[in-house]
């Protein structure tokens, strides 16, 4: 199996002192995001994607998930984690073809991203940002 980073979800309040250094130190850029039923924004590098920032009323910014993308069938990550018991979240992104899979790992939450479509399967969209804890 083969993993490669893709995003950080941070939680953080609408004027935070970790979207000032996103955006205007570290030079990140807004850019487009799906049509989650929650505020947030998406900042880029270039064409790339980086960070996720999700509007919460956290009083400090804190990591909501850190999310990988995988070779791996949903059915076969799937069959792993029961197997172990671990339990998991699968959600569909919004407009998208993404399925994502959230797991709790002690106090860290991973988006692990399947090689699935929706069109294989129907999954639940988000319907707000605590279902990823």
């Amino acid at each position: 199996m083969a993993i490669t980073f893709n995003h950080l979800n941070l939680l953080t309040s609408e004027h935070s002192d970790a979207m000032y250094l996103l955006t205007e130190v570290l030079e990140l850029t807004d850019g487009r995001r799906p049509r989650f039923p929650f505020k947030g924004q998406w900042l880029y590098q270039g064409d790339q994607a980086l960070i996720h920032m999700i509007e919460s009323d956290v009083p400090q910014c804190r990591i909501g998930h850190v999310a990988f993308d995988t070779d791996m069938s949903l059915e076969a990550l799937t069959l792993k984690l029961q197997s172990s018991s671990i339990k998991y979240n699968v959600r569909q992104v919004p407009d998208s073809n993404v399925i994502q899979v959230f797991v709790r790992a002690g106090e860290v939450v991973f988006e692990l991203i399947t090689l699935d479509t929706p069109s294989q399967q129907h999954f639940d969209v988000f319907s707000q940002h605590q279902e990823l804890l």
